[in-house]
């Protein structure tokens, strides 16, 4: 019994000494923001203990010369689903993109770069606005 006690009482101070973090460690750290239309205003926050993922969601819509962004950002248990793209088109001259992500990092969920973003869509959303702009031209 002795035996036992003593083997005990030193685990905690074998962890210790062997390098083990013996407090728990940080949360996770996300950006978060509800329908902004630019990322500098979704700023890093730590997330709660059951918070394993950050997710990141882009809609842009784009009406003849006009392009509307809306930004959310935050923490979740999960993702809700996979990665996604949508896409869609309800009338003439007029172009929807959803973008769903969802990351396990900490900062994860940042901007996307230039390469990542909107305007390097497949079928090119930039494409679509000058296509749109020479229509209007002609």
């Amino acid at each position: 019994m002795e035996r036992l006690v003593l083997t005990l009482c030193t685990l905690p101070l074998a962890a210790a000494s062997a390098g083990c973090a013996t407090t728990p460690a940080r949360n996770l750290s996300c950006y978060q923001c509800f329908k902004v239309s630019s990322w500098t205003e979704c700023p890093p926050t730590w997330c709660s203990p059951l918070d394993q993922v950050c997710i990141s969601n882009e809609v842009v819509v784009s009406f003849k010369w006009s392009v509307r962004v809306l930004l959310s950002k935050r923490c979740a248990p999960r993702c809700p689903n996979d990665n996604m793209k949508f896409e869609w088109s309800p009338a003439p001259m007029v172009q929807g993109v959803i973008t769903r992500r969802c990351c396990s990092r900490a900062l994860c969920n940042r901007a996307l770069t230039p390469q990542e973003g909107r305007w390097a869509l497949r079928g090119g959303l930039l494409l679509q606005v000058g296509l749109g702009l020479l229509r209007a031209l002609l």
